[in-house]
């Protein structure tokens, strides 16, 4: 377990640290709020960045998402967040930037106070109830630069964009002021079920929302004549605008605020904290080719149904988030160093990205009460790199992620793709890519592909990997008839894989990949483990004798004529490249793969990074085309530690020297640029 627990850190590209602090980051994005595929909103930030407080916060895929802050320091009004320059306000200087796994701190200064923001997604993957709550914090402290008080003033807000990707629809606001919390809700005045507009979800309902006290105060309607009252000596009047419902949500854009007097200040002694939210119920509409369509619930809706209760739980819950955010920061940090210097930069990064790509659920009875044992997770393609819904190449590629937080989690992943193709009604003999491309609606298709190696040898290396990792053989056991399908599949294809194609993203169209063939033999070697847990022992046997024979056999394909390098196309001596499924062996302990072939890579990648300004090519036939996930795998399985890390150190290059984009950082790159061809906040790069 510690072997392989060690692995993961090497090729999970989304976990930790916390940068050196700096008053901007070149990088191309900051994670904000960024908690599931919907609640997922971002700062932008590319080679030419500007300040926080200069431009809006969008969706991940660009589109705009409202949301503006400011203070009052001594009456004088700062812009902290958000490109409004009505009303007038003076901008406020960005001193720093942090990003740890979990959170995003920026400090601004406004006149003799600095202002610290913290946008806390916390990651929680052993408990499902806190990690599907679709919530994140806005939490502000002040503190006096001279020592003297200051009167500090802070206003908030959120638009109506986070509930659609069409602003000429009409939405709607409805809200919960109560002693204790002030909660102003925002949704479609005609929500769509099931549906995305601009990768916007058309059923939500977005919450943003204040503990209530002296100095609360409250205001929904336009969005220059809430703000102007929120930061200038009037103040917000606790009202809500009738006319809401009456406009498209562009003409003219509304605003929903809340605002609270800190009186003076000369340190903060806790936090302002606000919880921004988009609930939507049911969740996953999963849908089996009989054509029962189930209806799926978010885990946290078995201990909240209300929104006052999600808000009442969140908030009072912020101490606690915090202090287990920050030792899960430094838990992982201390893992990172061990590998390499440039990693912790490179998994700060993207680990809210990894994690908000899936949404954990759960069904009901007939009776309408939750299923609590009948647990199914789904992932969106956020860079629609692969083939939809639990795309099963991308599942491959982020799983070790899932394994190092939480090994259920891969199960929770992997449950819904076994159910769906376990009956007589899948007549494929390879496994299904995925669960179609039109999230949040996961529809297995019985449809033939020219993926069969590649998703027949991720699922089963997949489920030995979570069985491995959690000693739970109840999906290996229960699908076994189906797995075994599979294995029978790659044990006649593997070592002739003609045109048959790896991952969608790879863009090889070369016949008879290295990589494909190895993930094959791969795929048998793990089968005869499982076979073996499950009491199948003659077929453990089967499976095991053919994997060690193939292998001998991949090598003569595969090892160049002048001995130097792993071939990435039988027959082409001319091929070279990264040959990333090589880690796979590593990561299941099968020792399939002989040392001197590691060895062999080895060398081949020392000799490259002279060469090599942001990373190794794929295929050396595409020097402008290399993918991060797949370097990362290719450094676990180097057997040079100085390589290995040079292999991330490239990576890190690439996402912090040359951030061409100005979008969540993508798995595919040019190598020699940096420019990206697509693929951003996908679920690991």
């Amino acid at each position: 377990m510690v072997n392989i627990i060690n692995a993961l850190f090497l090729v999970v590209l989304a976990l930790v640290a916390q940068w050196h602090v700096h008053a901007q980051v070149l990088v191309p994005a900051w994670p904000l709020a960024v908690k599931n595929p919907y609640l997922n909103t971002w700062y932008f930030g590319g080679s030419k960045p500007a300040t926080l407080n200069n431009v809006w916060p969008n969706l991940w895929n660009g589109s705009i998402t409202g949301w503006f802050s400011g203070v009052q320091v001594d009456g004088v009004p700062y812009r902290i967040m958000g490109d409004d320059s009505v009303p007038p306000s003076n901008a406020s200087t960005q001193l720093s930037v942090q990003i740890t796994p979990t959170q995003t701190i920026v400090s601004v200064q406004t006149g003799p106070v600095n202002i610290t923001m913290n946008f806390l997604s916390p990651i929680t993957a052993t408990d499902l109830t806190r990690q599907s709550l679709p919530f994140s914090y806005f939490s502000v402290t002040a503190a006096s630069l001279d020592g003297s008080p200051h009167t500090v003033k802070v206003y908030s807000d959120i638009s109506a964009e986070w509930i659609s990707g069409d602003d000429t629809l009409i939405a709607k606001s409805t809200q919960d002021i109560e002693s204790d919390f002030v909660i102003l809700e925002t949704s479609l005045q005609t929500p769509q079920s099931f549906t995305e507009v601009n990768q916007h979800t058309q059923d939500g309902t977005s919450i943003y929302a204040l503990k209530n006290g002296a100095g609360v105060q409250y205001g929904v309607g336009v969005d220059d004549v809430v703000r102007n009252f929120a930061m200038n000596s009037t103040g917000l009047q606790d009202n809500i605008d009738q006319n809401i419902s009456a406009h498209a949500i562009n003409t003219p854009f509304d605003v929903w605020g809340i605002s609270a007097d800190l009186g003076s200040v000369t340190t903060t002694s806790s936090p302002l904290v606000y919880a921004i939210g988009l609930i939507r119920d049911p969740a996953i509409q999963f849908t089996t080719l009989s054509g029962n369509a189930q209806l799926r619930s978010s885990y946290y809706r078995m201990n909240f149904t209300t929104p006052h209760d999600m808000v009442s739980f969140f908030l009072n819950d912020f101490n606690n988030a915090m202090s287990a955010s920050k030792q899960l920061d430094s838990q992982i940090l201390n893992d990172a160093t061990k590998v390499s210097s440039s990693y912790g930069d490179l998994l700060s990064l993207v680990a809210r990205q990894a994690m908000s790509a899936i949404e954990i659920t759960v069904s009901k009875n007939a009776d309408g009460s939750f299923n609590s044992s009948d647990v199914m997770a789904f992932m969106k393609d956020m860079g629609n790199v692969g083939a939809g819904v639990n795309a099963v190449d991308v599942l491959y590629a982020a799983f070790p992620m899932y394994l190092y937080l939480n090994p259920a989690l891969g199960g929770y992943l992997l449950q819904p793709l076994l159910v769906a193709q376990d009956t007589t009604s899948y007549t494929q003999p390879y496994a299904a890519q995925g669960l179609d491309a039109n999230y949040p609606n996961a529809t297995i298709e019985n449809v033939s592909h020219n993926f069969g190696i590649e998703q027949s040898g991720n699922m089963i290396i997949m489920l030995l990997a979570h069985l491995q990792a959690t000693g739970d053989g109840s999906l290996v056991n229960q699908h076994y008839t189906l797995i075994k399908g599979w294995a029978d599949y790659v044990v006649q294809n593997s070592l002739n894989p003609g045109p048959q194609q790896a991952s969608h993203s790879d863009a090889i169209s070369a016949v008879n990949q290295t990589n494909l063939a190895l993930k094959g033999i791969i795929g048998i070697g793990a089968m005869a483990k499982i076979s073996r847990f499950v009491g199948m022992n003659s077929d453990a046997s089967s499976y095991a004798s053919t994997a060690q024979s193939y292998i001998g056999q991949w090598q003569n394909l595969t090892i160049s004529q002048d001995k130097t390098r792993l071939l990435t196309s039988f027959g082409s001596d001319s091929s070279a490249g990264l040959i990333y499924n090589l880690y796979a062996d590593k990561l299941l302990q099968l020792g399939l793969v002989p040392s001197s072939v590691y060895d062999l890579q080895t060398s081949y990648y020392i000799t490259q990074l002279a060469s090599s300004k942001l990373g190794i090519p794929l295929d050396t036939k595409n020097p402008t085309y290399t993918r991060a996930d797949w370097m990362m795998f290719a450094a676990a399985a180097v057997t040079d530690s100085s390589l290995q890390s040079s292999l991330i150190a490239l990576v890190h290059s690439y996402a912090f020297t040359a951030p061409t984009m100005n979008t969540p950082i993508s798995p595919l790159y040019d190598p020699t640029t940096g420019n990206s061809p697509g693929g951003a906040n996908r679920s690991v790069p």
